[in-house]
């Protein structure tokens, strides 16, 4: 946790909390779904809103702040969840993808990740210098990709080469799907391995 979540959990500051209407929502800051009715609500004079449900809620997890008014949520939630055992440079565009789809940026999120299957598919053995969908092709044809997952892959390939040198603006559901397919790809390829690697090693000591 960061600075400011500790010192709050310590005791040492606090935040002046008024009732609202409750909302769940997830933390655009630690990840976690909570339920809080604790923040700063909108004040409206001329009573237009009902502001007990607008305005900056406080996680009950991190107790950082959001601010909500009906679908807009600043920081948005970041998509996916993270991957552990994965090497630092992968997973910090990993982590870039999940941030740019919270900021709404899901042409972004789309760019970030195809460059990260692509550094993937290198990294498991492909040759430098291909196409995006012959990276594609390379995790899908040498089983870097669930046997059961063809659907998946067929999805993927149509995130071609046209972001690069066209004007293609993506969609929310594009980037949820990119994103997925990234963190199967990091888990099935990186974090399973890891953990095992990781429970015979304790093992043999």
């Amino acid at each position: 946790m960061n600075v400011f979540t500790n010192n709050i959990i310590d005791g040492y500051i606090k935040w002046n909390k008024n009732n609202m209407i409750s909302k769940n929502f997830t933390c655009g800051y630690c990840g976690a779904y909570v339920s809080s009715d604790k923040g700063m609500p909108l004040v409206d004079q001329g009573r237009v809103y009902p502001t007990e449900s607008i305005g900056v809620y406080i996680c009950t997890n991190c107790y950082m702040p959001t601010f909500i008014y009906d679908d807009i949520q600043v920081p948005g939630n970041r998509y996916g969840v993270a991957v552990s055992g994965v090497p630092k440079d992968v997973n910090d565009v990993y982590e870039e993808a999940r941030s740019c789809y919270g900021a709404n940026a899901f042409t972004g999120v789309v760019l970030l990740c195809r460059k990260l299957l692509m550094h993937v598919a290198v990294d498991l053995g492909a040759k430098d210098n291909l196409k995006f969908v012959e990276y594609v092709n390379y995790l899908n044809e040498n089983h870097f990709v669930s046997v059961k997952s063809h659907d998946w892959v067929d999805q993927i390939r149509k995130y071609g080469n046209e972001a690069n040198h066209e004007i293609q603006v993506n969609t929310k559901e594009d980037a949820q799907k990119i994103i997925k397919f990234c963190e199967m790809i990091l888990k099935m390829n990186y974090e399973y391995p890891s953990e095992i690697n990781d429970s015979n090693d304790r093992k043999n000591n």
